[in-house]
């Protein structure tokens, strides 16, 4: 008896089981049917078709939207949550000076912009010319855009002047760069993006370097590991975070306050530089554990030109930081790191430097240790020097550590 109860047990949850309702299981149709267990297939959708400039407050809702032509947006533009954008080969939406983009998804309902072929560039992109707060891209994903050249490639572009909300998002699948973010431009509330199987995924002007966030995701899959940093001028305090990959800088000019978090990694690019003028300082301390890291971005003697400290503030301060492969300019006599002003310098790594790795003019104070040091042992003592004075252009023997003027 208790074989044949087993086997008609057997038999009754088979039958169960290959009786499943199928149906269309995706509540975003307009077929959806809550009583389906099993996807067949058949799910419907409305597609609403986008061909005309949007010179009026504009809704967009409803499941799907195909986007075909060059979109100017001059009024209001709103996104709602769960909407797809499927945008034709070449589209593109650009967001006026007098317009906005309000793309506000969930977690449980993203909005989703995406070519209708999944591949690299097949779209130009989404261009940000105004600087409404209103434009905001949260619970979004851009993907398969960037062959515009005028928008620099991007998936995202944000034009010098304008402003840009961009929270819990995902920048994807560009032919070159996920998000570009021209000088002057301003991003707001950042937090918590993925920037995902582009070549660079996020290109900003330093300027902006303070507005990210350390808990983005900045390469998933992106070619270049790094975020790319443009050369400019920092002339308000800023703080730049430790982030999941790289900076790779282009040069700096510091006329304000800069403190780099511990663990922060910058690459150096060739020629690139770091000078602080006399109403700057640079506070880069790092922790044993977590070190401060300013290299070239190829290990070689004088890859970059070097880090100049021009300022008597006494907030310039190096302390648990890696500084090494600089001193290609004359300027900086060549070494890692030119100290013409006031400098605290703690357990410092300093290498690989063209000539000296550490040139202190006459005019310099320079404290190691807890004292103001006057000779190059004192400041040896507290710091490591080496491999220093193997490029082309040294001047010195013996190391070349640190050189008093």
């Amino acid at each position: 008896m208790k074989k044949t109860y087993l086997i008609i047990s057997i038999m009754v949850l088979t039958g169960l089981t290959s009786c499943k309702k199928e149906g269309c299981t995706d509540p975003a149709a307009d077929n959806y049917s809550q009583n389906a267990q099993e996807d067949d297939g058949s799910c419907d959708y409305t597609v609403e078709a986008l061909t005309e400039d949007i010179t009026t407050p504009t809704t967009l809702g409803g499941n799907m939207i195909e986007v075909c032509g060059d979109i100017s947006v001059s009024s209001d533009l709103t996104i709602q949550a769960g909407a797809t954008l499927v945008m034709c080969a070449g589209a593109s939406i650009t967001i006026e000076e007098t317009g906005y983009l309000n793309a506000v998804g969930t977690a449980s309902s993203p909005i989703v912009f995406k070519g209708a072929t999944e591949t690299k560039g097949f779209w130009e992109g989404i261009a940000i010319k105004s600087n409404n707060p209103n434009n905001k891209l949260e619970y979004v994903t851009v993907k398969d855009a960037g062959t515009y050249w005028g928008w620099e490639f991007a998936n995202v572009f944000v034009k010098s002047g304008a402003k840009l909300e961009l929270r819990n998002s995902t920048i994807d699948n560009s032919d070159n760069i996920g998000l570009f973010v021209s000088e002057s431009a301003t991003l707001s509330n950042f937090s918590n993006n993925t920037f995902s199987n582009n070549t660079t995924g996020l290109d900003l002007h330093v300027a902006n370097l303070d507005e990210i966030d350390e808990s983005s995701n900045y390469n998933q899959g992106n070619t270049n590991d790094f975020i790319n940093v443009r050369s400019g001028t920092i002339s308000s305090d800023a703080n730049w975070v430790a982030t999941t990959t790289p900076y790779l800088f282009s040069g700096v000019y510091i006329e304000a306050g800069v403190s780099i978090d511990p663990g922060a990694i910058l690459l150096m690019e060739a020629d690139s530089y770091i000078q602080v003028n006399s109403t700057g300082y640079l506070n880069a301390t790092g922790t044993t554990s977590e070190k401060i890291e300013i290299k070239g971005r190829y290990a070689s003697p004088g890859f970059w030109d070097g880090m100049k400290i021009g300022s008597n503030n006494p907030n310039n301060q190096l302390a648990n930081a890696i500084i090494s492969d600089g001193g290609s300019y004359w300027g900086y006599d060549y070494a890692n790191i030119y100290l013409d002003g006031a400098l605290v310098m703690d357990d410092c790594q300093v290498s690989n430097a063209n000539s000296w790795g550490l040139n202190i003019t006459n005019s310099s104070s320079i404290n190691s240790g807890g004292s103001n040091q006057t000779d190059a042992a004192g400041v040896e003592s507290n710091n490591t020097f080496s491999n220093n004075g193997t490029g082309s252009n040294a001047s010195c023997s013996n190391g070349c550590g640190v050189n008093f003027e």
